[in-house]
């Protein structure tokens, strides 16, 4: 069996690399260059930060385009061995279909970890670094790291108030508050007030609130302002770092990054849902893979199925399209709460492997 297994590995490399040049050279030119070309002809940006810009979005298209090579190598692959009778010889020899499927899906699980990788360690930089470059010559300067007006509410797990932090401007880069304001609660109801010029985060943990005041409140009473050079003893757990994620975009996020931006937004009392589906996406979409390994194999045995290169292209986008109509429908759902965002990210997933999982015990009857 390990021959047949490396015979078929060997057969799915050249057309899942057709695939993934195939893929890739779509979203290029469908996209991508469109935008290239713009950027050069709107506003005169040089032709090497054009080939930088074009370099930093390949990661993001590779997420998508590897599940799809899978998908149309492995039909390819299969589809050639099914028209040759390589397949009938194979099952003649007492190989079942069960068997002859683990090459792929061993492949598919290859493609998800790699994947997996690119989407968490290589895109969130590049559509930083994208980004960057980007605003810098469409506004004339860099995109700044600091916020303004920075409002930065909690709830309890009641959904009362907890606190409420307002700074006048956030420094990205040093982690300083300006201007702040924060107010404290106590089971829902105003508790101390404290002003502050600045609010520095020491290295060991923990604010610092510079040359302020503050200013105890009861009900029906408000006791005198106490005022102050230094105070630490403020219940705000916030990190610089997790307060520096409200300035980023989801896709330039990691998924630490992203569950930490849903705790806070979570402790905000905000609708998190969104942020949820698109968490479960980043191994959702990397693992349709395996699902499309599956499906196309199961697909490619099929003897009525010719091994040219169009037919397989035709039936991968097919395929491709109904995944990622799916995944839009899934992914509304899980947002409004119709269903379990995680569920919302899973559905296309879900109901592929159910299909793929049918057509290959129907296959082997």
């Amino acid at each position: 069996m390990r021959i047949i297994y490396r015979y078929i590995t060997r057969e799915l490399i050249s057309p899942l690399l057709f695939g993934m040049a195939a893929f890739t050279g779509i979203f290029i030119g469908a996209d991508l260059l469109f935008d290239l070309i713009e950027y050069y002809t709107d506003y005169g940006v040089k032709v090497l930060t054009l080939v930088q810009l074009f370099f930093l979005n390949l990661p993001a298209i590779a997420v998508l385009t590897l599940p799809m090579a899978t998908l149309l190598g492995t039909i390819l692959a299969f589809s050639r061995l099914s028209a040759d009778s390589e397949i009938t010889a194979l099952r003649a020899s007492g190989i079942s279909i069960y068997r002859l499927v683990i090459p792929p899906i061993v492949v598919g699980i290859f493609m998800t970890l790699i994947t997996i990788a690119v989407n968490e360690f290589v895109v969130p930089e590049a559509n930083y670094l994208n980004e960057q470059i980007v605003w810098e010559f469409k506004h004339g300067y860099r995109k700044p790291a600091s916020q303004n007006n920075l409002l930065l509410p909690s709830r309890d797990g009641q959904g009362r108030p907890d606190f409420f932090l307002y700074a006048g401007k956030f420094d990205g880069e040093t982690g300083v508050l300006e201007d702040v304001i924060f107010q404290d609660f106590k089971d829902g109801r105003p508790e101390q007030l404290i002003e502050a010029e600045e609010a520095l985060w020491k290295d060991d943990g923990g604010w610092i609130f510079i040359n302020g005041r503050i200013i105890h409140l009861q009900a029906g009473e408000r006791i005198p302002a106490l005022t102050f050079a230094e105070y630490e003893n403020i219940p705000l757990s916030y990190k610089p770092v997790q307060i520096s994620k409200l300035n980023k975009t989801i896709d330039e996020m990691n998924i630490r990054e992203l569950r930490g931006l849903i705790e806070l937004e979570a402790s905000q009392g905000k609708n998190v849902n969104g942020l949820i589906v698109s968490l479960h996406q980043r191994i959702a979409i990397p693992f349709a893979n395996i699902i499309f390994a599956l499906l196309a194999a199961v697909l490619g045995i099929q003897p009525q199925r010719s091994g040219g290169s169009a037919t397989g292209m035709g039936i991968s986008i097919i395929v491709i399209f109904l995944y990622y109509s799916l995944l839009t429908i899934g992914s509304a759902l899980g947002e409004e709460g119709t269903i379990s965002p995680v569920l919302g990210a899973w559905l296309q997933n879900i109901v592929f492997l159910f299909v793929g999982g049918v057509m290959l015990y129907r296959l082997d009857k």
